[in-house]
């Protein structure tokens, strides 16, 4: 049954649902992070805090969605702070760079593209930082403050145990599925799925959830989709089906990430009418309540 842009629907609909469920895996690994510092927050409530936030990184880029799943989780955390928050999201997102750093190392390896060292001068600018973040931690009450709040969300990292059966599986089991959800894409519109190609779309995918510009994700990953998969393929392949997933796979995604987000936000907030809606949105900088178990 053809989709729009000659997409057949079987397929679409799969990606669509596997790239929702990676999501929901990382609102699991999440919980995983969070339970360290708040034992009492369930999953349910975590994975819809995620969902809504990464549902929005469409639009408001990835940076975006993380504070947008920070600010819902710091109106029900107890005694939840900025810091400590940023720290929680870290160490989720560990895996997620340690993951990005072996998928471009493999993508290199593969032809996909290329990676140069980092010049003297940017090495010699992270020590001299490094350096005065050190003498800041040491010197100043406030940054030890936020330095020890930042640490009690990072403290899934200390606990191995903990990490390797609440958080990595989870992480593994989303990438894999965010994988399996850009193969789905590509078969949609009958391109070849080998493993470079697949890699190429899911790199260039993050690479528009990547920018740091409210709105400009969708365009950045349909631009690297074009780009990339015939790179990745080494031979031409057909210019109109690349060209309709480069639109399609970013603006599907985004348009059922606002929907959710959407969703999700009234469910939470008990918001029933727009007006309400617009109002719980307005909210997410309020003051937290404590968590009931």
């Amino acid at each position: 049954m053809p989709a729009p842009a000659g997409a057949h629907v079987a397929w679409l609909l799969l990606a669509v649902i596997l790239h929702v469920c990676a999501q929901v895996a990382r609102g699991v690994a999440w919980r995983g992070v969070l339970a360290t510092a708040w034992p009492h927050v369930t999953r349910r409530r975590v994975c819809a805090w995620y969902v809504c936030g990464a549902g929005l990184s469409g639009l408001l880029s990835a940076r975006g969605g993380d504070a947008v799943r920070a600010a819902l989780g710091k109106r029900e955390l107890e005694r939840a702070t900025w810091p400590a928050l940023a720290g929680t999201l870290a160490a989720e997102a560990s895996f997620e760079s340690a993951f990005g750093l072996a998928f471009t190392l493999l993508a290199v390896w593969l032809g996909i593209g290329t990676v140069h060292a980092p010049s003297p001068p940017l090495l010699a600018a992270a020590v001299v930082a490094g350096s005065v973040a050190a003498v800041l931690v040491s010197r100043s009450r406030l940054v030890r403050r936020v330095a020890r709040e930042a640490g009690r969300g990072l403290a899934v990292l200390r606990r191995p145990r903990c990490w390797s059966c609440q958080v990595l599986p989870f992480q593994v089991l989303s990438r894999s599925l965010r994988l399996g959800s850009a193969a789905c894409f590509l078969l949609a519109f009958g391109l070849p799925v080998t493993p470079a190609i697949v890699l190429a779309g899911a790199l260039a995918l993050g690479a528009g959830a990547g920018m740091p510009v409210p709105g400009a994700g969708p365009a950045t990953a349909g631009a690297a989709l074009l780009v990339a998969l015939p790179l990745a393929a080494g031979h031409p392949l057909d210019h109109g089906a690349v060209a309709s997933l480069a639109i399609v796979w970013p603006t599907v995604l985004t348009l059922v990430g606002v929907t959710l987000s959407l969703v999700l936000l009234a469910v939470v907030s008990g918001a029933r009418t727009p007006r309400a809606l617009l109002r719980a949105a307005r909210s997410l900088r309020t003051q937290p309540v404590p968590i009931v178990p």
